[in-house]
């Protein structure tokens, strides 16, 4: 032993204080271990792109990238035309309302041998020109369907 402390010369035996060690169980063969590195049948290892020969047939087309937005986009549409469909039918049976109504009008005053020379109605209201003085004409209608004319002078601008 040397006398510097920092450089031992010899080696220090330690004593053996471990339990002996128990026997090792049996491990079972190869084939007998589960394949822990083997994927799952119908399942491919490597990422899209990583040139690896699985992800080559994985890479996706335009279509299959873009799929959320062209859904997003094709149920707005869709919406839109409802919507406009919608409206359309609305204002058509509004129009229709209106046309029945000036009808109606008309036949009324013909029918009091006067002459109409135009009228425009729109919803409970209705504006008209019978020999040649304007007239406002407010259009009720009873439980049974019927329409009555109120007609007065025209008030407006």
């Amino acid at each position: 032993m040397s006398t510097d402390s920092t450089t031992p010369t010899g080696a220090t035996p330690v004593p053996d204080t471990a339990a002996p060690e128990a026997p090792a169980a049996e491990q079972p063969d190869a084939a007998e271990q589960p394949a822990a590195e083997q994927p799952a049948a119908g399942t491919t290892t490597g990422a899209i792109g990583d040139g690896s020969p699985a992800g080559e047939d994985a890479e996706q087309g335009w279509v299959a990238r873009h799929s959320a937005t062209l859904i997003t986009l094709m149920v707005a549409v869709i919406v839109a035309a409802a919507a406009i469909t919608g409206l359309t039918l609305y204002r058509h049976g509004v129009d229709e309302a209106n046309a029945d109504t000036e009808a109606a009008f008309a036949e009324m005053v013909s029918g009091q041998g006067a002459a109409l020379e135009t009228v425009e109605c729109d919803g409970g209201t209705c504006a008209a020109v019978i020999n040649g003085a304007a007239y406002t004409v407010l259009v009720q209608e009873d439980d049974n369907g019927e329409q009555h004319f109120g007609v007065t002078d025209f008030v407006g601008d």
